[in-house]
């Protein structure tokens, strides 16, 4: 079967929703300059002081240089714009991970607008184009990513129905609006979109008391559309990060150290001098790569330099892990969730039950390795990654290499699945720190052993509980006492590998905690959960799928039917 492309061949930015990258010198405009070129009529909605420079593209390294400013997320024009011949651009923070949001968001935009949805074209994910809708997790990509969008479309649907209501001397109410037509419905005279945007620039913020559309009169949303990305990947056209190519590209290995606190203490390279293609070793700290012209002379050199790393033996014995757990520095105790009198004594007739339970270390184990590209030129840096959260990815980056944000572009580009943190963000550290160094646009390829060596992983965790039933089955008391490592919970995100090899400052914003998984789900009458926040942890950690929320949802039923089969009571009436 055959699937007609859902949008238009473009090279808005360098690249499309589909995955296909321009592999070309194009400079990556910006968003000005993007629909300038060309003559395109445009809505920008964007006040001029939000735009970015008019003439970097036409100057060198214009596809290096972000805006000074943050896109605004409270601007229609963070979001959308309209160009000459009708071609609807959806600029989203919000990145596709395998869950077809680009299609999702695609069908929101051109519902609110009133579109066709093959007239819309996404940019996903890119810290020079895009607003800040923050990391793409938690489920979070259509009830707020989304929504945002469907507010901006509608507040520009309703201001271009206010402007069309004007120009044809009707009320706004005898206005339909179809494919980006306006009607009257009084004398039947027409208006496009595009004839009414001409060539103004509209700034207006988004009005969250816009009107939205009815279900009812829905015709894209909740109806069956092909995902955008299926048939390129499908069909092995899709371009992932491991496919970006830029001109004079050189390619790298991080040779990662023998064990998670070993220190480098020496290294030669002299047997890698002989591999043709090979370029130089990169070291700073712990940190050392070798870069080659060619991807295999750069593994070839992985494997011939020699590196000697002292001795380390800091993690706990395997079988002792949650005795380590238990008897670990505390940084600090939270109470997280309490009810009632928790400390109150049982009363006679009933029973307490206790419980432990724990869950190991996990890896993400993508099935894919890590890659990222990084160019630095002219002090600006642009990493192309695979992360899932570009905004978040860039002060990082500001922070480790001491650089102005407003000099680091973030673009994303789909690689592995990565439902948590897995080794991307890491990567993407190192492919910047290595181009910084040596001033040449570089791919770093992890291979299988660094990413399942070095992904962070999710940390082990511990939970206590203990409870009194009464005589009658029922739930008294409850107590939890969860000991995990905090910073998994962080919005700031786990520090970059790059920045604890090389030594470098590491971000952070403060606790941040993230505690939605965490909470007691019932209502009980006396109940407390307490959370000891450690200090340390065995291997770098991350969190997996939603943080915390596995865990405590496995321990908190497992609890409960333990309690249930106590008691010979159905766990649904306890």
């Amino acid at each position: 079967m055959r699937y007609p492309c859902p949008y238009p061949a473009r090279r808005d930015a360098g690249r499309r929703e589909d995955g296909v990258t321009a592999h070309t010198a194009t400079p990556l405009l910006s968003r000005r300059a993007l629909l300038r070129r060309g003559g395109a009529l445009v809505v920008t909605f964007a006040i001029a002081s939000h735009a970015i420079d008019a003439d970097a593209a036409t100057r060198p390294n214009a596809a290096t240089r972000p805006n000074d400013k943050s896109v605004s997320p409270d601007e229609v024009g963070g979001f959308i714009s309209i160009d000459a011949n009708g071609t609807v651009t959806i600029y989203s923070g919000k990145v596709e991970l395998g869950t077809g949001a680009v299609t999702a968001i695609a069908q929101i935009a051109a519902e609110e607008l009133s579109v066709s949805l093959d007239r819309v074209t996404m940019i996903q994910g890119d810290t020079h184009l895009t607003p800040n809708q923050g990391p793409t997790y938690a489920s979070l990509t259509i009830q707020d990513g989304g929504m945002q969008i469907r507010r901006a479309a509608a507040t520009a649907r309703e201001a271009l129905l206010q402007q069309a209501a004007g120009n044809l001397n009707v009320a706004k109410d005898a206005l339909t609006v179809r494919d980006g037509v306006i009607t009257s419905r009084t004398d039947g005279k027409t208006l496009s979109y595009t004839q009414l945007i001409g060539e103004q620039k509209l700034a207006m913020k988004i009005d969250p008391a816009a009107p939205l559309k009815d279900p009812k009169d829905y015709t894209i949303v909740g109806t069956p559309v092909p995902r955008r990305d299926i048939p390129a990947k499908i069909f092995g056209t899709f371009n992932f990060v491991q496919d970006h190519k830029l001109p004079g590209m050189l390619h790298a290995r991080v040779v990662h150290p023998a064990a998670v606190g070993a220190t480098l203490e020496r290294w030669n390279d002299d047997a890698c001098k002989k591999i043709p293609g090979y370029v130089r070793a990169v070291r700073k700290g712990n940190f050392l790569a070798v870069v080659a012209t060619n991807e295999w002379a750069a593994i070839r050199a992985s494997t011939a330099i020699v590196a000697t790393w002292s001795a380390w033996a800091g993690l706990p014995e395997e079988s002792k892990l949650f005795d380590w757990v238990r008897n670990s520095k505390i940084d600090r105790t939270e109470v997280l969730q309490s009810a009632g009198n928790a400390g109150e004594p049982r009363k006679p007739g009933g029973q307490t039950l206790q419980a432990t339970y724990d869950m190991t270390m996990n890896t993400h184990g993508s099935i894919g390795p890590s890659c990222a590209v990084a160019d630095f030129k002219d002090g600006f840096l642009t990493v192309w990654t695979p992360t899932q959260a570009c905004h978040l990815l860039r002060p990082q980056l500001a922070t480790m290499l001491q650089l102005p944000p407003e000099r680091i572009r973030c673009i994303f580009i789909e690689g592995a699945g990565c439902y948590g943190r897995n080794g991307s963000d890491d990567c993407s550290s190192e492919a910047a720190l290595i181009a910084t160094i040596i001033g040449r646009p570089v791919r770093l390829q992890w291979m299988r052993a660094d990413e399942h060596g070095w992904d962070p992983k999710c940390p082990p965790v511990l939970l206590d509980y203990s409870a009194d039933v009464d005589s009658e089955g029922q739930i008294t008391r409850w107590e939890a006492d969860i000991f995990l490592n905090e910073q998994p919970m962080q919005r700031s995100g786990a520090t970059l590998l790059a920045a604890t090899l090389a030594k470098l400052p590491k971000f952070g914003s403060g606790r941040g905690f993230y505690n939605a998984g965490l909470g007691i789900p019932y209502n009980f009458a006396n109940s407390k959960l307490t959370a000891y926040w450690l200090a340390n942890e065995p291997l770098p950690a991350a969190w997996i799928r939603a943080p915390g929320r596995l865990q405590n949802t496995f321990a908190n039923e497992s609890f409960l039917d333990e309690i249930a089969a106590a008691t010979a009571s159905d766990p649904f009436e306890i």
